[in-house]
């Protein structure tokens, strides 16, 4: 099913095996494309994925 445009994949280029990953399981959308885990900019240069936060502190005001 690779074809199906509602199943996104991960577009990391292999260079050494001159494809596409195209792993359809835990893709997250990232600024170079979707992405698997074991393909994230975080991943790719052998740091752990950012953890989220705890969100925008109670003391900050909305922006005017």
């Amino acid at each position: 099913m690779k074809d199906d445009p509602q199943r996104p994949e991960c577009r990391h280029w292999i260079g050494a095996e001159q494809r596409h990953c195209r792993a359809g399981e835990g893709i997250r959308q990232y600024i170079p494309g979707p992405r698997c885990p074991a393909h994230t900019p975080s991943a790719l240069l052998g740091k752990p994925d950012p953890q989220p936060g705890p969100g925008w502190p109670i003391f900050r005001q909305e922006a005017p």
